[in-house]
């Protein structure tokens, strides 16, 4: 599939099934009793939308492309003022810096708490 796509569960009447929806091709959807079928589906109507589409010149969408976010390792953060003292303490009793400090107890607190996707 080149297009995103939102997957969601719907009911009609007394009828459960699956809707997968184009985010970029208007009214490109599939359904299915599974969200596998759903998917499926809209990826076979992706590829006659874009041949139909062609057909007809209506413009066809750029494929969109997510940028990975970037991240400089600069975190400011405002804490109260006897908590600031506390980890300076800390930090200094340790030798180590204060951005050391705070460096250690996230990774600290993420090695024990962050969801296991992402340890």
């Amino acid at each position: 599939m080149l297009y995103p796509f939102q997957v969601y569960q719907t009911r009609v009447e007394q009828h459960v099934f699956w809707i997968a929806k184009s985010a970029s091709l208007k009214g490109c959807v599939g359904q299915g009793e599974t969200a596998e079928e759903a998917i499926s589906e809209l990826e076979s109507n992706e590829q006659e939308w874009l041949v139909t589409a062609g057909e007809a010149g209506i413009p066809i969408p750029d494929v969109p492309v997510d940028a990975a976010q970037e991240y400089s390792g600069k975190l400011t953060v405002r804490i109260a003022p006897g908590v600031h003292r506390d980890a300076a303490q800390i930090a200094r009793a340790e030798k180590i810096s204060l951005t050391q400090y705070i460096s250690d107890a996230i990774v600290n607190w993420n090695a024990h708490n962050a969801p296991a996707s992402f340890r």
